[in-house]
């Protein structure tokens, strides 16, 4: 993979808080496992079922090592961090009701948010968040008060996919068990990138993917305390996880087979344990340190820069290897997108925190993020690219790649700004991709008198939203809520694909905000 080229340039690849990159050892499994040894886990008296049913098996050992967990009973293996947290949330439903109180954090992934928002409403119990400083830290003070005899669960990210942030998770734990409180760790950015102890952390949960840790997609796992996971429910039920079935009734199995209902991810797991024994042998202390040289390299680097803004702990103190931050005048699609015209991979957005980027107040970042691969010569790739960005997009938007109609809007916006009395207005609610605008509108017997939009979008969405003002300005409203492909066919189709979200997206916005004035008028 490091070796394919990209536009014509070497890939650098700098997005692996989302995904990192498989070493041979890992995917040989895969090739292994088919061609040796295909066979279903579990109660099947053959040699080939006893051959894979001892390899899944270890590979739950060696998690369980690597994590330092007390055996396989305490490792369920799942598909990814969020079926892990929803496995948890799902049983502790069980035991919520009014009056309790779930703790989470402003910079908590999505996975966790939306998680507990859900079980909250179900259950009766309340939300609350800990807040975090202007530093990029989770304000321990203020999580002394949130934290109280109210409270059932306290769930904390080991460290934060956007602001690289470690948070004293062994304190936070303490905090919850002093209140009878259980404590939940997502580790989905900790477990690949340093040192994770579960027992000295004393978390009731701890979870994570496989696909961040050099192992393969579609598999992740749960550590769970024995005593917690043979009281709890299973979250799935069926083949498997079963002792005894009778018409009536059924048993379950042991740990930790009573929570992986069916035919589990055979390779996968094997190939995570794979995964684990690459980077123990790589020792996590010697992972965790040539990360934060990364990250510290970038920092001091882009420290020098005026025209940058970085999030999260400042230069020389303890971060995780990602760095996220916005360059002035360019946003993080378009820096991405130029970056990417030199084979160098970043992500751009909100990242699965859309409250912590409202908390920053900014609509999304780009993040570099490093793994045991990525050398300095990356980090200099990527700067040489921050160094232009502001001067290289104009000519990037009057590229053959786009319609002339992108860069004249971009350059000379129409409608700019917001109406004093619109009919309505209408916000985006394209923010997973981190943009952020709103179309005011004024509409007068049946059409649009008046259209304006106020954006912090891409350079993209900026131009097109522009485009649309223009075009569907005097348009009955019945029409634009009939819009079906409208920019596309102005602009013939001409722009890359990797950008087509950018370009659709203020169509969507005006179409859907269309629909709901036409369905309050008929209602």
């Amino acid at each position: 993979m490091l070796d394919r080229r990209v536009n014509g340039h070497p890939l650098t690849y700098l997005d692996n808080a989302a995904t990192t990159h498989t070493p041979q050892q890992v995917y040989d499994v895969f090739e292994e496992f088919y061609a040796g040894y295909n066979a279903n886990v579990h109660r099947g008296i053959h040699e080939l079922s006893h051959e894979a049913s001892l390899a899944y098996e270890r590979a739950h050992d060696r998690v369980a090592d690597f994590l330092g967990a007390d055996g396989r009973e305490e490792i369920v293996f799942t598909k990814n961090t969020t079926e892990s947290i929803n496995l948890v949330a799902y049983g502790l439903s069980r035991r919520l009701g009014e009056g309790d109180e779930i703790v989470a954090t402003e910079m908590d992934h999505h996975a966790s948010l939306v998680t507990w928002q859900q079980i909250a409403k179900r259950t009766g119990a309340t939300v609350r968040h800990i807040p975090v400083t202007t530093d990029g830290h989770l304000d321990m003070e203020a999580a002394r008060d949130i934290v109280t005899d109210d409270t059932a669960v306290v769930c904390v990210p080991h460290v934060s996919n956007v602001l690289g942030t470690v948070n004293p998770v062994a304190d936070l734990a303490a905090l919850a068990h002093d209140h009878d409180a259980y404590a939940v760790v997502d580790g989905a950015q900790s477990a690949p990138t340093r040192p994770v102890d579960v027992a000295a952390m004393d978390a009731d949960f701890f979870a994570f993917s496989g696909h961040k840790l050099a192992g393969p997609t579609g598999i992740g796992g749960l550590y769970g305390k024995r005593e917690i996971l043979e009281e709890f429910d299973p979250f799935l039920f069926g083949g498997e996880m079963i002792r005894n079935v009778t018409l009536t009734d059924s048993t379950w199995n042991e740990l930790p087979w009573k929570f992986e209902a069916g035919t589990p991810p055979i390779a996968e797991g094997i190939a995570l344990g794979a995964a684990v024994d690459y980077l123990a042998e790589l020792g996590m202390d010697a992972v965790r340190d040539h990360e934060n040289d990364l990250a510290q390299y970038l920092l001091r680097e882009l420290a020098d820069r005026g025209f940058v803004q970085t999030y999260g702990p400042d230069v020389g103190e303890e971060r995780t290897g990602l760095v996220s931050f916005n360059v002035e005048g360019v946003h993080g699609h378009d820096l991405s997108s130029l970056l990417n015209d030199r084979g160098i991979a970043i992500r751009a957005g909100d990242h699965c925190t859309q409250p912590l980027h409202d908390r920053l107040d900014i609509p999304g970042s780009a993040r570099a993020s490093f793994y045991v691969y990525n050398t300095r010569a990356d980090v200099d790739r990527l700067l040489e690219v921050v160094d232009t960005a502001r001067d290289d997009l104009d000519a990037y938007l009057a590229s053959d790649r786009y319609h002339d109609l992108i860069s004249e809007h971009y350059h000379r916006p129409r409608n700019s700004g917001s109406l004093t009395d619109p009919t309505f207005v209408k916000s985006s609610e394209e923010t997973t991709c981190g943009d952020d605008g709103e179309f005011h509108v004024a509409v007068t017997d049946g059409r649009i008198e008046e259209i304006a939009f106020e954006s912090q979008s891409c350079a993209v969405s900026r131009a097109v939203a522009s485009l649309l003002s223009e075009k569907l300005d005097g348009m009955r409203i019945e029409a634009i809520a009939d819009l079906d492909g409208y920019v596309t066919r102005e602009l013939d189709g001409q722009y890359p694909d990797l950008r087509r979200e950018c370009v659709e997206g203020p169509e969507d916005v005006i179409r859907e905000a269309a629909r709901e004035h036409v369905e309050r008028n008929e209602a």
